[in-house]
């Protein structure tokens, strides 16, 4: 998904779509924009792709995403008992985990307690399941976005 996205980079040039043979070309940036202007994406899946594939992850808008998803979370963090304090703090742990970090990153309470800037007991103790499960969620709207444009991109490759 994110090697198809990063061919909506003005600095990328999709060489394999650049046929030498008069063959059929391969996907284009064009072909992706188009896909996913038809996948009718719901708007968090939309940041999602955006927070994740166009490299709009900065703090600032983890920071601001994750206080706008208080409010989509407040039932799961009832139903958990979390302390208000900690709803926010929960949501962009798991967009930290989700969008910004490394590919060798394991999601220990130790890790998860540098993310949130509190003491791991703290993760351990209330924070950690409800993270994880933020996260879940995250990674199961992003995969139906993914099915989404993938689906549309079928379509626009017409053999």
């Amino acid at each position: 998904m994110e090697k198809l996205i990063r061919l909506l980079n003005p600095k990328t040039v999709n060489y394999e779509a650049i046929r030498v043979d008069n063959a059929k070309s391969e996907l284009t940036a064009q072909d992706v924009v188009l896909a996913m202007s038809f996948a009718k994406l719901t708007p968090f899946q939309e940041n999602l792709i955006k927070l994740k594939c166009f490299d709009a992850n900065s703090m600032e808008n983890i920071n601001l995403f994750s206080q706008l998803l208080v409010q989509k979370y407040q039932s799961l963090f009832a139903a958990e008992k979390l302390d208000y304090d900690h709803h926010q703090t929960a949501i962009y742990v798991a967009l930290m985990e989700f969008c910004k970090v490394t590919g060798d990153y394991t999601p220990s309470c130790r890790n998860r307690a540098v993310l949130a800037g509190v003491e791991y007991r703290v993760v351990h103790r209330y924070l950690g399941k409800v993270i994880t499960m933020v996260f879940e969620d995250f990674e199961k709207e992003y995969a139906i976005a993914e099915d989404k444009i993938f689906f549309q991109l079928s379509k626009t490759n017409l053999n």
